[in-house]
């Protein structure tokens, strides 16, 4: 598995000492799964790091951040440069480095979400040890988001975001309304503003079988190929298109 790497540190001794223990904690993570840790920018400066990730922002990056990279708490810092990244990479893992421990308070306080804190501490054993914890940490916690975000059917109702499992999903269809959606669950129904066509990018698990039906597989019953027809588990009948007749087949061949 790859994973996207960002340091941003003033101090070019100590990004070269970060790179040397990420190499490092490649070695010693990949046990079972071999993980690569690539480093696709060290940023000398906040300016460096901002215009980077505005031109090339990262999907579930781990980003090393020095805390003092604007030297003054009240110049553009690490701190601020983890809120943006959280703004566009909710998934982020943000290692914050620091030479001084009681800075660890202010991430809490500005509610960054730090998976972890590296003190400085001039010891080269320490840093290895903590990088290499942090990696795994990071690595943990995004399985753990992509594994909830696989198995979780989001929709807005009104100003909420409702979640439910993906397993309750029994399939969505059009309206009358446009872009308004109908939602069958196994324990009901709602409906939500979306599109449909874009249901099945962002949830796999989820089949489009006609212009007006998109399905959860593990949710239907019986399937007849001859009548073009599926039977969910709640008893509801839809039919799929004749251009999907492949695709279902090859979807319930085992059925």
């Amino acid at each position: 598995m790859k994973y996207p790497v960002f340091i941003c540190d003033d101090e070019p001794d100590q990004i070269a000492l970060i790179k040397d223990c990420i190499k490092r904690a490649q070695i010693i993570l990949s046990d079972e799964e071999e993980l690569d840790f690539a480093v696709v920018k060290a940023a000398g400066s906040y300016d460096e790091a901002l215009d980077f990730l505005t031109q090339k922002p990262l999907t579930s990056g781990i980003y090393f951040l020095d805390i003092e990279i604007g030297k003054k708490l009240d110049e553009q810092n690490g701190l601020d440069l983890g809120e943006i990244i959280k703004k566009q990479d909710p998934k982020a893992q943000l290692i914050f480095v620091t030479s001084h421990q009681d800075m660890a308070f202010l991430t809490f306080q500005r509610r960054l979400g730090a998976s972890n804190f590296i003190v400085k501490n001039g010891n080269a054993d320490d840093l290895r040890r903590n990088v290499t914890y942090s990696l795994e940490q990071a690595v943990d916690a995004i399985a753990k988001y992509r594994y909830i975000q696989k198995n979780t059917f989001s929709y807005r109702f009104g100003h909420d975001v409702r979640n439910m499992s993906m397993g309750d999903v029994v399939y969505v269809e059009t309206t009358p309304v446009p872009h308004k959606l109908r939602l069958v669950k196994t324990t009901g129904w709602a409906e939500f503003i979306g599109k449909l066509k874009e249901l099945p990018q962002k949830y796999p698990a989820l089949v489009q079988v006609s212009e007006s039906c998109v399905i959860n597989p593990a949710n239907v019953k019986e399937v007849d190929l001859k009548e073009k027809k599926l039977t969910f588990i709640t008893g509801d009948v839809r039919y799929f298109s004749t251009r999907n007749s492949r695709k279902v087949r090859q979807l319930f061949q085992e059925r």
